[in-house]
């Protein structure tokens, strides 16, 4: 064997060298971008979720134990409760449709950006959300007819403002920030990765 020979086929094994391992970090790249497409489709089915789940509730429990009366206070919180829940309603149709648009084919700075992006949306749903609870549930008071300030309800209303704070706390201290803080560092592992 001569020189040319041992030369040929030293650079034959180079390309095939650098091929498998272009190879192998682009199934590396799929293995990890697995992670973050699962996390968001089960983000996607949560979304969905919350959008049946109101339309299934005021359907079987808010319409057949509502009494129309003809009163004011009727009217109004019926009134309160529909701009309430048609608010949260359309915020909700617009995170879901905000994730749908979320596609793991795009550069990585295009996905993080969409990311950064929905969990901003997710953070401001939850809040309004939140501060448009209970409006909400004074107008179901007053649909129903229950004395909101009586001594009789002091204890329920009560009861329902700590369970509330106590939801806004776990919400916002652990479950929206951990949930984007792993699909980071999954989406950080990919950038790892490209570099």
């Amino acid at each position: 064997m001569d020189l040319n020979e041992l030369q040929t086929i030293w650079q034959q094994y180079d390309t095939d060298l650098k091929e498998n391992t272009r190879i192998n970090k682009e199934i590396l790249k799929q293995v990890l971008l697995a992670k973050p497409e699962k996390r968001m489709s089960r983000e996607k089915i949560k979304a969905g979720i919350n959008l049946l789940l109101p339309i299934i509730l005021v359907l079987l429990v808010l319409i057949p134990n509502v009494q129309v009366r003809a009163t004011i206070e009727f009217y109004s919180g019926a009134l309160l409760f529909g701009i309430v829940s048609s608010t949260i309603y359309y915020w909700s149709v617009k995170y879901y449709l905000l994730i749908g648009k979320m596609d793991f084919s795009e550069s990585l700075t295009s996905i993080k950006k969409k990311v950064k992006q929905i969990k901003k949306y997710k953070i401001k749903l939850k809040k309004v959300s939140y501060i448009l609870m209970i409006p909400g549930i004074v107008g179901i008071f007053l649909m129903g007819g229950f004395p909101l300030f009586s001594t009789s309800s002091v204890f329920p209303v009560t009861l329902i403002v700590l369970v509330m704070l106590f939801s806004v706390y776990l919400t916002f201290r652990y479950s929206v920030g951990e949930h984007f803080r792993k699909l980071n560092q999954e989406i950080e592992a990919l950038e790892k990765l490209e570099k």
